[in-house]
């Protein structure tokens, strides 16, 4: 595959498309020609595939700016378009997104809104400029207008904590996160929880002196609950001494791996503090847990729903993905169904991802083909819809089956305020254990800092750990 641009590139963007109509091993030659003259811009793209010669040109009629971001955003999209009308002429590729790219959908929304546009207004513009489809235009208003709801309830002298556990039961088929095998590295798992609490001891004093508390509290990971009993009370009971528990008003324990729960683990939760709790089952078929390398079965999920419930929790989340390896849509909505049996508050669909460090790079058998995976994210939305969940947080990753989304859906009243304040980057994350990256919101300006991810590193380097807390005092002085 060879991809050719003249006069303005956007390699990135182009890309994503393009690995929509064509497989990698496709042999495929891509041309994109640019010009912006006389107040029009004018894409030519030629495709050559399979011997076969296609080719049309994208007119847009666009006034040269100052504003090099809209600049930006106006070209891409122009050079997207063409390709992908000339691109449909081969295949017949859904794109239920236009050539709307980016992270956040809704917040494109929600920043035209706040321009000043009208509802029709950005509608149209999101038809005619992106091509988005009706159904995402939809889903993009809603969850901008319930995204806003928490925006607005926003204090400033407040920041979430992200506690990360980097320790699995197994490797997940397709995960790319900060994980790693307990039968590997659980022999470090008593020292990383003992300076773990050291780190949060440092991290109480350094929010001291930034004049800020504690509003939301989420220990992720790897699988949090990969630690017993003993370790999470131990944990628990370090948090409530150094963040004051009463300000907080969402504590979540991702508990994803049903395999790993059990009561003792979430009593002890439950006593520190915690009023959300995440249990993933990913699917219902346990063909398919067996194939991703999960190892639970459909059973275990129903019990840890049980248990959690049992202990306490009135806030559950669970995820599902769609897209997984050799699944159909029927499959799927099986899955979906199950859950929504289940009542949870909280239900986060997911698309499949594959990422580089992914173990499913090198899987035999192809990916749920996009098409397929968007029959599966549309029966979601009017399912959410029909049983009164609302979809309240949306993102997209690099990837991403078919340049789809992920859809956090909740009960009215249960949106988690953390993953919202995460997504949109209007308040500071601080970050703490392996793989922890805290990001430090600065009104437009966005610092990160990045903890080590191993947790042998996290350990033996554990004084830069401390350091690096220390860099956020550093960070703030510097920026005021």
């Amino acid at each position: 595959m060879e991809l050719i641009q003249n006069g303005y590139k956007c390699d990135y963007e182009l890309n994503v498309y393009i690995k929509m109509f064509f497989e990698k091993d496709e042999n495929v030659l891509i041309k994109n020609d640019f010009r912006h003259e006389n107040d029009m811009i004018t894409v030519h793209t030629l495709i050559l595939f399979d011997g076969r010669e296609y080719s049309g040109d994208y007119f847009f009629p666009f006034k040269k700016t100052e504003d090099k971001k809209l600049e930006k955003k106006i070209y891409t999209t122009a050079c997207v378009k063409s390709f992908c009308h000339v691109a449909q002429k081969i295949r017949n590729v859904s794109i239920p997104w236009g050539v709307m790219s980016g992270i956040r959908p809704a917040k494109n929304v929600r920043c035209l809104l706040e321009e000043g546009r009208s509802e029709s207004e950005v509608v149209k513009f999101l038809e005619d400029v992106y091509e988005v489809t009706s159904p995402k235009i939809k889903l993009a208003f809603d969850v901008a207008r319930n995204e806003r709801d928490i925006l607005s309830d926003f204090d400033k002298n407040a920041v979430s904590i992200y506690i990360g556990i980097p320790f699995c039961p197994s490797r997940c088929l397709y995960c790319s996160f900060i994980s790693t095998d307990v039968n590997v590295t659980g022999k470090y798992m008593d020292e990383y929880v003992r300076l773990l609490q050291k780190e949060i001891e440092k991290t109480a004093e350094v929010m001291q002196k930034m004049g800020v508390y504690a509003e939301n509290i989420y220990i992720g990971g790897g699988t949090p609950t990969t630690l017993s009993a003993a370790h999470i009370k131990e944990l628990f009971s370090c948090i409530g001494e150094n963040f004051p528990l009463e300000k907080v008003k969402e504590f979540t324990l991702e508990a994803g791996r049903p395999d790993t729960i059990d009561s003792d683990k979430l009593s002890a939760a439950i006593e520190g503090g915690a009023n959300r709790i995440s249990i993933n089952p990913q699917t219902m078929h346990s063909a398919t847990l067996e194939k991703i390398g999960r190892t639970h079965l459909p059973e275990d999920v129903k019990k840890s729903f049980k248990i959690a419930r049992d202990c306490g929790f009135k806030i559950i989340n669970m995820d599902l993905i769609a897209g997984l390896p050799d699944e159909t849509a029927e499959m799927f909505k099986f899955s979906l169904d199950e859950v929504i049996s289940f009542s949870p508050e909280n239900i986060t669909v997911h698309t499949m991802c594959v990422k580089r460090a992914a173990a499913l790079n090198s899987y035999e058998n192809k990916l749920t083909h996009a098409d397929e995976v968007n029959k599966m994210l549309e029966y979601s939305q009017l399912r959410m819809d029909d049983e009164g969940y609302i979809p309240y947080y949306m993102y997209r990753q690099k990837n991403i089956l078919g340049n789809l989304e992920n859809v956090g859906y909740s009960k009215k009243g249960f949106a988690s305020r953390y993953n919202v304040m995460i997504m949109e980057e209007v308040q500071t994350i601080i970050a703490l254990g392996g793989g922890g990256a805290t990001k430090l919101v600065m009104g437009d300006r966005i610092e990160r800092i990045f903890n080590f991810k191993d947790p042998y590193e996290y350990i033996r380097r554990f004084d830069e750990i401390l350091q690096r807390k220390d860099e956020i005092l550093k960070i703030l002085k510097i920026c005021r």
